[in-house]
């Protein structure tokens, strides 16, 4: 019984298809042979780049056996794809599109990890695919460098950042390369708020234990040092956070070789907040905010701090702009207090009663230069139509002393411009400052008391809107000599409204006199107006 069933399948089956028509017609023809070849193309089995570094490949595609020309026209499209070599549980299942010509040169923008860059080639007359893949991995630690804190050209409002190195901002380097947008790239999306300050606080010398503070007028947030992730929100940062985010300044206190004893700065909504955090060899920070300093009658406070007084004297320096005092609040005190009545035969202004408006400022020479770092705190003053260039000395005073105010030179007669200064740099080992207005960037020796003199112009069409000298407030990393041509390396950022881009020009400089060396330098686009600059911090 069972072979008579299967013989009546059999049976059907033939008459099933003996009775079915064809009525199909077919032109068969030979497949149009594609292939990738890298045969003598130079290029490597495998890759190991930095992330945002570019990555160029160029493989030989062949079709029909002829050798692609890219000139001509051919029925084939390209898609490069990067995507994770790794699976499983947590890993990033992204594929992003790189590239759609047979030639690959792509910014690879994917975070530290293992990847494949895969190449599709896709023959339109049948659809037919070829493939070719490569590993390729990818780096994300930035180990130092020179930080660039800009608004953006194409979204005002919003704020970016940039990474420049080359041998004169990092040591041991020996190449020059240039990243920008990273705060967008790697975040989504560009910081909301305009620039007030970037600033990298040595808190460890292990990598990667530190963050980047960027602040805006809009908010504050740390990044990883080594990635430029967004590891801090504002309210990361406070054990109690306040109502009201509106930061006007972003700094720290202390030269960070007394571990523990220097602070972390933040002025938001007119209230003062430190953070006592401790150097360490490997630790990273653990510490927030604090409870807010208080006073009584306290006015507008400026943007600035002294950011490199003795911290076993002073706890935090800051500037009423209201009542033209400074103020100070003892190490782990939350009063802010009044300095000691002023000697005026002594001392060169009242430091309790100025008399004068805060307008911009830094810290230069002192007492010791380079890794001694015990500076003078250099502020561009003004009174009426008047501005004057004050130096403090909260370097090696107590609150009690009678002659903080160490000098106090008249400005307006001697320096071109100065009533459209917008920017100061002064410098840690010379007797001179560096301001900028309108075009140029001007010298002012002011111990000689002669005429500032121009030390750059810049380009037709072009306002500089920033001067940075490389220098850094660490006396530790100072004294090992981490800091790359310190003091010796001018930074000179300026605008151009017509084109929205911004650049950075890099000049070495007499660290005496501050004469710059014009016979070379480094010169970099930026997709903004440049606010702040700063170098970025990491053992070398």
């Amino acid at each position: 019984m069972k072979h008579l069933y299967i013989s009546a399948l059999l049976l059907s089956s033939v008459t099933l298809f003996s009775c079915y028509d064809d009525k199909g017609n077919y032109d068969y023809h030979e497949l149009e042979a594609v292939a990738i070849d890298t045969t003598a193309t130079g290029m490597q089995p495998e890759y190991a780049i930095m992330r945002y570094d570019t990555l160029r490949l160029s493989p030989n595609v062949f079709f029909q056996g002829e050798l692609v020309d890219d000139a001509k026209d051919y029925p084939l499209d390209y898609e490069w794809t990067i995507f994770s070599a790794t699976s499983g549980l947590g890993a990033n299942t992204a594929v992003d599109v790189i590239g759609t010509q047979r030639e690959l040169e792509a910014v690879i923008t994917r975070t530290g990890g293992n990847y494949f860059v895969q190449l599709v080639v896709t023959n339109r007359n049948d659809g037919i695919k070829q493939f070719f893949r490569l590993p390729v991995a990818v780096s994300e630690v930035f180990d130092g460098g020179w930080m660039v804190f800009y608004e953006r050209g194409d979204q005002p409002g919003f704020s970016d950042v940039a990474l420049i190195y080359n041998p004169w901002t990092k040591l041991n380097a020996n190449y020059n390369r240039s990243y920008t947008n990273l705060y967008e790239v790697t975040n989504g999306e560009p910081l909301q708020g305009h620039p007030i300050r970037c600033l990298d606080i040595a808190v460890s010398l292990a990598s990667g234990n530190n963050y980047v503070g960027l602040c805006t007028d809009y908010t504050l947030v740390g990044v990883s040092e080594n990635g430029i992730e967004k590891a801090l929100e504002f309210n990361d940062f406070f054990h109690d956070p306040p109502a009201t985010m509106r930061p006007i300044w972003y700094g720290q206190h202390g030269s960070g070789v007394m571990s523990g004893q220097s602070s972390e700065v933040l002025i938001n909504d007119n209230t003062i907040y430190t953070n006592t955090y401790s150097f360490s060899a490997t630790e990273g920070r653990t510490t927030k905010f604090g409870v807010a300093k208080f006073a009584d009658g306290i006015g507008q406070l400026a943007p600035w701090n002294a950011e490199i007084p003795n911290t076993l004297n002073y706890g935090i320096v800051v500037y009423d702009q209201t009542y033209h005092k400074f103020r100070y609040a003892g190490y782990n005190s939350a009063r802010l207090e009044e300095f000691a009545q002023q000697d005026l035969n002594v001392a060169a202004f009242d430091i309790n009663n100025t008399g004068m408006d805060f307008v911009m400022g830094d810290w230069g020479r002192g007492l010791s230069q380079g890794a001694g770092l015990r500076p003078f705190d250099y502020l561009i003053m003004e009174k009426g139509n008047e501005r004057f260039l004050a130096v403090t000395n909260f370097a090696s005073t107590y609150p009690t002393d009678t002659n903080i105010g160490v000098g106090l030179y008249p400005m307006s007669q001697l320096c071109p411009d100065i009533q459209a200064a917008t920017s100061m740099s002064a410098s840690h080992v010379g007797s001179f400052i560096y301001y900028t207005a309108n075009d140029k960037v001007y010298n002012f020796a002011y111990d000689s008391q002669q005429p500032a003199t121009v030390a750059w112009t810049a380009p037709e069409g072009e306002e500089v809107t920033c001067v940075r000298i490389m220098k850094y407030y660490h006396g530790t990393i100072y004294s090992y000599g981490m800091v790359p041509t310190s003091d010796r390396l001018i930074h000179i950022a300026t605008w151009n409204e017509q084109t929205r881009q911004g650049h950075v020009y890099q000049y070495l400089i007499n660290p005496a006199s501050g004469i710059l060396d014009t016979t070379s330098h480094y010169e970099y686009t930026v997709p903004g107006k440049v606010k702040d600059m700063a170098w970025k911090f990491s053992m070398q």
